[in-house]
């Protein structure tokens, strides 16, 4: 019955593949392209690999032994989440790609330089203390950070430090990719990025990186008006890969001795690394797992559901817990207590996994169904948008970020890393706005200005040579006339030319 699902799984994941690959949707910019890369990795691949291989160590993790049943039930709902996703992604972004930019963008995007270098020397310092005292603290072990795992619900905060101090460190992510895109991808432009890559890798952190190249690949693309990436882009996905297998082993722990610092790994960085995890075996890739324990717990031991209430922590999250004495520990209303049952530790739920956490079999529709719509309207809106230097910024750093929004599933780590990744862009913006740097609209208007003046002065000739007939309209200038009423008025013009004649 579990192998009939995953061969069941793979052809529908095989066939919409099929139809968006056709559609003129398909593109590196579509937000469908990371969900079909996410969900065929997690929940398509990856369960066929662990059913030959046997995966088994998250269950001993984790202290759950799921059924046949359970295991069965996870890849259906996976595989339900991809068709509702894809029904309303593809239908409400239902269009292709279209690049909207002109010289008069450039021009903005030239003048708004100035103002970008103003804004690394307000953003730049306060990331780069975030990203140093993060990498500092680790050598001593992440305790060191304020960070704590609360074991009554897993969740994880801060007690020593200022959350937003933590964070400020991700505002690195955009920004070392936009300074490739003004840079024009120069050498020198992506020395900003390659430093960014080798300590945020020397942290153990992986996801941050990871979105600051993906976002960089797309800016290059768009720069280029290109749908797909090249070709010549496959050796760096694949040296990507490669990296994010290798930070995954110890967490960063050999990087970091190998710079001469002293290494102590916290408990969840031994539990995601090891020699012993088979391929695709560790934390990293297990949202099959995770939501195999979802489907155990849920509603069968809770005897509840969460009812979305778990979104109510988009509200509490930004009050720091230094005004907050009593400030609750993740979800405001927690109602399932996961922990009670096993010891899911570093779990992320997925789209389909927080849509059962919600309501279970019409969680996950309503769940993935609003997910897919947002997708796609967010596409709609970019790719019929001006396409200004701002709009650009704030799409390229968002859509990277789905790659871990798509595998935690939840509202509040999409609204987080949104809040973080644009807040930089922000700044920019309200310099730029202060600076009264003037945006692409006003110059074009300004332009066409100047050529009305020039044709005043100057007007053009009637006609190149004297006597001449006018030239004829092009057949494309009226095109909703029928031919019948073309010809006839031809006919007429023809009959009042020659009752004009003597």
């Amino acid at each position: 019955m579990y192998e009939v699902a995953l061969i069941v799984s793979l052809a529908t994941f095989v066939a919409i593949g099929f139809y968006y690959v056709r559609s003129p949707s398909f593109s590196i910019f579509h937000p469908f392209t990371i969900f079909m890369a996410v969900h065929g990795l997690i929940f398509v691949i990856r369960p066929i690999v662990g059913d030959i291989l046997h995966y088994d160590k998250i269950y001993s993790i984790y202290q759950f032994n799921p059924s046949i049943d359970a295991r069965t039930t996870v890849i259906v709902a996976s595989n339900l989440s991809l068709v509702c996703f894809s029904f309303w992604c593809l239908r409400v972004g239902a269009m292709p790609m279209r690049f909207n930019f002109d010289r008069f963008d450039r021009e903005e995007r030239r003048r708004l330089t100035q103002v970008f270098s103003l804004a690394s020397m307000i953003v730049l310092p306060f990331a780069i203390y975030s990203l140093y005292t993060t990498y500092s603290s680790l050598s001593q072990g992440s305790i060191v950070t304020g960070m704590v795992i609360d074991r009554a619900s897993g969740y994880q905060y801060n007690t020593a430090t200022n959350g937003y101090v933590t964070d400020g460190q991700m505002m690195l992510v955009p920004w070392v990719a936009l300074i490739a895109w003004i840079g024009r991808f120069r050498p020198l432009s992506l020395v900003p990025l390659l430093l960014f890559v080798l300590v945020k890798a020397g942290t153990g952190g992986r996801g941050a990186f990871v979105v600051a190249m993906v976002s960089t690949a797309l800016l290059y693309c768009f720069e280029h008006r290109r749908r797909l990436l090249p070709a010549t882009f496959i050796g760096y996905g694949a040296a990507l890969l490669a990296l994010f297998a290798l930070i995954g082993l110890d967490r960063g722990a050999t990087l970091r001795q190998m710079l001469g610092q002293q290494v102590q790994v916290d408990v969840e960085e031994k539990l995601a690394s090891g020699d012993d995890w088979k391929f695709l075996e560790s934390m990293d890739w297990a949202n099959m797992e995770f939501f195999e324990y979802l489907v155990y717990v849920i509603p069968e031991r809770s005897g509840t559901y969460d009812y979305f209430l778990d979104n109510f922590q988009i509200f509490t999250d930004p009050v720091p817990r230094a005004f907050w004495e009593g400030k609750p520990k993740g979800e405001p209303f927690r109602s399932i207590f996961l922990f009670d049952y096993g010891d899911p530790v570093g779990m992320t739920r997925s789209i389909p996994g927080e849509g059962w956490y919600a309501f279970g079999w019409i969680g996950v529709i309503i769940w993935s169904s609003l997910w897919g719509a947002a997708m796609g309207d967010l596409y709609r809106r970019f790719a019929l948008s001006k396409q200004t230097t701002m709009q650009t910024a704030c799409y390229m750093a968002f859509v990277p970020s789905l790659i871990v929004g798509y595998r935690d599933g939840m509202l509040q780590s999409v609204v987080h890393s949104a809040g973080v990744y644009l807040a930089p862009i922000g700044v920019w913006y309200l310099l730029a706005r202060g600076a009264a740097v003037p945006k692409a609209d006003a110059l074009r208007k300004a332009a066409l200005r100047k050529l009305r003046r020039a044709l005043a002065v100057n007007p053009a000739p009637t006609s190149a040579i004297e006597g001449a007939s006018p030239p004829a309209a092009p057949a494309s200038a009226e095109p909703h006339i029928p031919p019948a009423v073309r010809r006839r008025r031809a006919f007429l013009q023809s009959l009042a030319g020659k009752t004009a004649q003597p």
